[in-house]
């Protein structure tokens, strides 16, 4: 039994430590390649920054006159009906019953004519959604 102790016990050590070593072997190259892999992604971000500082002063411009343009879209689709005196109709759908999946009565569109101003979501998603890619760019310079 003592012989077992001594023989084997130094053998299970020696693998257990091998195991250790290659465990923080493997830790430490994962490491290196994380950091690595960081850096190159801020050199990427530094040569996309140098880049869009090379951008000519009119590529500013055009984007500057594009939000003014899509604003002042927004601006005239909401001040021209009261202003100009332009009716104005809204679709109201009246949905139809179905039961199962089958329609009894199907839907009928009607069109409702308003005075005032009407908020047009198409317009609104399209200029939100340039306006957040113009700030986006924005922010990346530094």
């Amino acid at each position: 039994m003592m012989a077992l102790f001594t023989n084997v016990l130094p053998i299970m050590g020696g693998f257990l430590m091998k195991l250790f070593a290659l465990n923080q072997a493997a830790k430490q190259e994962q490491h290196k390649l994380q950091m690595e892999a960081l850096v190159a992604r801020a050199n990427v971000i530094e040569q996309a920054r140098e880049q869009s500082n090379k951008e000519s002063p009119m590529a500013a411009m055009n984007r500057r006159i594009i939000i003014l343009v899509i604003l002042a879209l927004i601006i005239f689709t909401q001040i021209a009906p009261p202003l100009l005196d332009i009716q104005t109709v809204i679709p109201v759908i009246e949905k139809g019953t179905s039961f199962l999946g089958f329609e009894i009565t199907s839907d009928k569109t009607t069109f409702i004519p308003v005075d005032g101003l009407v908020k047009y979501e198409e317009v609104f998603g399209w200029a939100s959604m340039i306006i957040e890619f113009y700030f986006g760019a924005q922010l990346a310079k530094k």
